[in-house]
């Protein structure tokens, strides 16, 4: 297929953003059918919402060997917690 450079606008910002043919080529070659709507900073803004963040981590005592380590959630106490060496022997 022969591209051109095409000029589009944004539905979020309403600025112009330039869709140039390697990008259609892109699209096309992985059948992508519709157009971009978001310029390049409207859509890593988009995806940086949607993207999970880092869980945070809590600091917690290995309830076999009482080393210290971290945990993506907040323990609720009824559930033994170990670190990961002693996970995985518990496992074996």
């Amino acid at each position: 297929m022969n591209f051109s450079d095409r000029w589009l606008t944004c539905v979020d910002c309403g600025k112009e953003f330039l869709w140039d043919a390697g990008e259609q080529a892109w699209f096309s070659s992985n059948r992508l059918a519709n157009q971009p709507k978001r310029c390049k900073k409207c859509r890593d803004q988009r995806r940086d919402r949607h993207l999970p963040h880092a869980l945070p981590a809590t600091q917690v005592n290995c309830d076999q060997c009482g080393a210290p380590t971290y945990v993506p959630f907040l323990p609720q106490g009824t559930k033994p917690i170990y670190c990961r060496m002693c996970l995985t022997a518990v496992r074996a």
